[in-house]
């Protein structure tokens, strides 16, 4: 099972970091300005303040001299203002409206520092994170100490799941800018992800004493109480730690399952990444909680969960049974490897039918085998008295409180992934993942890795079930 923890008021940061927020945080997007060189047209570009044909003429006029062979940096410097003037004044266009004037502008001014946290800025907006690190660092290559700079980096490290990049980015952020309560959510977040519940827990409440609204607090509120939960579980937990994986055994789990977890997670890292294609640069946290300290939290159904780069196991009856263990590890392990192919974006029916199609290729030895509490719904319901789910409406049936509509939902979500191995190859996984991590919709996405719209992929689906 996936489990997202959305942050609405945190999360709009990103996308609206310049009005939202801008008086609650001092990194601010699209603030760093290329001036031109020439004091006559500093004066110029300060009057500008939209596109006219003043602007366009000013741009081909010194286009016309920075193209001259015989042209100074100076007035490559000064087309290169005026040009990315223009960006900054259509920002809100599609990013490829711009991106022909980016790529002249790196011809121009090549790692210049502006042109590089403004490209950066436009990336970040799209949510391109990986995209987006890349031009911050080239900025940060000019002006290492650049505050604004080292904020965004954070933010951009935090998009693609490298918490501890982002952790450290952010408390460098900090240090010169101690009250941002933006910046301070987000390091608790990365703390919190990395199972360093105390130092979460102080950077939230250091965030709680500034929240801008009574909305913030109480999401600041939940969190430190999730925080301390979390904390007081695996205060007595035994951790162990390799190049990939971070593993805390609560109670005296370790004596159980210490030897063969991470003989079986590496076993199912190199299955899940090859079927994926995905080669991680992060490591993973495994957290075994004692039952009662996990259902605090989850559903009484779940039988472990997935948040970002995290996974997390009810210790019950049962984990003495290696094939159980694996599967369940299979399928979360599968979760927390589509977080990171496509920065939290996958939708759940996604999710979750890939995470079975891993499970049961790990616990059967092929995908064709479901787990067998799943089989009369997908028999009785779905082959015998054709029971169809739009894709678009599995989320309602797993988030149902109704047991026999989640199974339905994660069988729906199962058969659709099968459907796509058998008619489109496991390699289409890759694909799709791969769509969606650059920013792609479902729809598009399952466009440029079927070649068919949504609708077609459906139709296709429901014939496909009719002749299990």
């Amino acid at each position: 099972m996936i489990k997202k923890i959305i942050i609405t008021t945190l999360m709009m940061f990103i996308f609206s970091l310049p009005s939202v927020n801008a008086q609650r945080s001092e990194l601010k997007l699209f603030d760093n300005i290329l001036i031109p060189s020439n004091p006559d047209l500093q004066e110029t570009y300060k009057k500008i303040k939209g596109i006219d044909n003043n602007l366009e003429k000013i741009i081909k006029e010194l286009k016309d001299e920075a193209q001259n062979i015989n042209a100074t940096q100076e007035q490559k410097t000064d087309y290169a203002a005026f040009l990315l003037k223009k960006v900054l004044l259509q920002k809100n266009l599609p990013y490829e409206k711009n991106e022909e004037y980016l790529l002249e502008l790196s011809d121009l001014i090549p790692g210049d520092f502006y042109l590089e946290n403004i490209w950066g800025d436009l990336l970040l907006i799209i949510k391109d994170f990986e995209n987006s690190i890349n031009h911050y660092e080239s900025a940060l290559n000019k002006k290492p100490e650049d505050d604004q700079t080292i904020g965004k980096c954070g933010l951009a490290h935090y998009g693609v799941l490298h918490y501890e990049k982002a952790l450290e980015y952010f408390q460098i952020y900090l240090a010169k800018n101690p009250n941002d309560f933006v910046i301070l959510s987000y390091a608790g977040m990365c703390a919190s992800e990395l199972t360093n519940y105390d130092e979460a827990i102080e950077l939230w409440e250091k965030a709680l004493e500034i929240a801008p609204n009574e909305m913030a607090k109480k999401e600041i509120e939940k969190l430190i109480r999730k925080a301390k939960e979390r904390l007081a579980s695996t205060s007595d937990s035994t951790q162990e730690e390799d190049q990939r994986f971070v593993i805390s055994f609560a109670g005296n789990s370790r004596e159980d399952l210490g030897d063969i977890t991470f003989d079986m997670l590496n076993e199912i890292y190199y299955d899940v990444t090859n079927l994926l294609n995905c080669n991680p640069d992060v490591r993973f946290n495994v957290i075994f909680y004692l039952t009662d300290d996990y259902y605090k939290e989850g559903q009484s159904w779940s039988a472990a969960a997935a948040s970002g780069l995290k996974i997390m196991i009810p210790l019950k009856t049962g984990y003495k049974d290696e094939n159980y263990v694996k599967g369940t590890l299979a399928h979360e392990f599968t979760h927390t490897i589509i977080n990171l192919k496509t920065n939290n974006r996958a939708p759940l029916w996604v999710h979750e039918g890939l995470a079975q199609y891993q499970e049961y290729s790990t616990s059967y030895g092929s995908p064709d085998v479901i787990r067998s509490d799943f089989e009369s719904t997908l028999q009785n319901d779905f082959i015998d008295k054709g029971l169809f789910i739009p894709l678009n409406r599995i989320s309602s049936y797993i988030g149902s409180k109704d047991r026999k509509d989640i199974v339905r939902g994660y069988v729906a979500s199962y058969m659709a992934i099968r459907c796509m191995a058998d008619l489109y190859g496991e390699q289409s996984f890759d694909s799709l993942l791969s769509a969606i991590g650059k920013g792609k919709n479902i729809q598009d996405a399952i466009n440029e890795t079927t070649g068919k719209d949504y609708d077609e992929f459906q139709d296709e689906l429901k014939q496909w079930i009719k002749n299990q």
